[in-house]
């Protein structure tokens, strides 16, 4: 440790006491430390971050003392950031599992991580694996298997696409907005007029409504370009042969 201590202004033990594991730092350098004073990643690093997992919008520390590592599978792994500002992922080893080459590593949700190169978008797996090329303008959050990404067209319009859980294509990037929605359905809007998407980005319902409501008990309520409302099922089918001024929803 002593070579390690030697000229360093402070050592900042960013977890309190108690820990397993901390971030510790000489000079303007972090590296990871144990309760038992063994350097396990030497400080050459500018910076060593704390990573939070998420699942279905919750966050889970599955060891809270040690909230400065990212926890998968019961390993130990932490996020570090190189004097080029760039980003990768190392074990408690220090071993590299991700190449420091991003700029930026969101944090891992339903089991994959945003990665950003060049202001472009891509994902990761828990096994540290590029699943999804950073070529896309923006990736939302993964849910229910379903991966909605955006680009920007040449007048800066936003287009939005959807990928199945295999990352492929299976809508175009033609929409101007794709809403996560609620019963396995997202709504969607192209040329100002709503429709209905369901989680394998499959089209139920084409873009053919002035405005729409989420569905709820299997329902949705949708307005007509006539103006006029009614309600619909999960297959876009009306289920009255009527329409209406104004509706609440089921």
């Amino acid at each position: 440790m002593k070579k390690y201590l030697a000229g360093a202004a402070f050592i900042a033990l960013l977890s309190g006491c108690g820990t397993n594991s901390t971030v510790v730092s000489v000079g303007d350098k972090e590296g990871i430390l144990n309760s038992e004073g063994k350097v396990l990643v030497k400080p050459t690093y500018k910076r060593v971050s704390k990573f939070k997992t998420v699942e279905n919008n919750e966050y889970k520390y599955p060891h809270y003392l040690n909230f400065h590592w990212l926890h998968l599978s019961g390993e130990k792994y932490a996020v570090v950031k190189n004097i080029d500002n760039k980003y990768g992922i190392i074990d408690e080893e220090g071993n590299l599992k991700l190449k420091v080459v991003y700029d930026s590593i969101g944090q891992f949700i339903n089991g994959f991580a945003k990665i950003e190169v060049d202001k472009k978008y891509g994902l990761i797996n828990e096994n540290f694996e590029v699943v999804l090329k950073p070529i896309y303008d923006d990736v939302r959050t993964p849910l229910n298997g379903t991966i909605i990404v955006k680009n920007y067209t040449k007048d800066s319009k936003s287009k939005y696409g959807c990928l199945n859980k295999n990352m492929e294509e299976v809508s175009s990037l033609d929409y101007d907005m794709i809403f996560l929605s609620s019963e396995d359905r997202m709504r969607i809007k192209k040329d100002n007029l709503w429709g209905f998407m369901d989680n394998e980005c499959n089209v139920v319902v084409s873009p053919q409504y002035k405005f729409e409501k989420d569905y709820s008990n299997g329902l949705a309520k949708v307005q007509k370009t006539d103006g006029l409302y009614t309600y619909i099922d999960l297959d876009g089918k009306e289920i009255v042969g009527k329409t209406f001024n104004q509706g609440l929803d089921f």
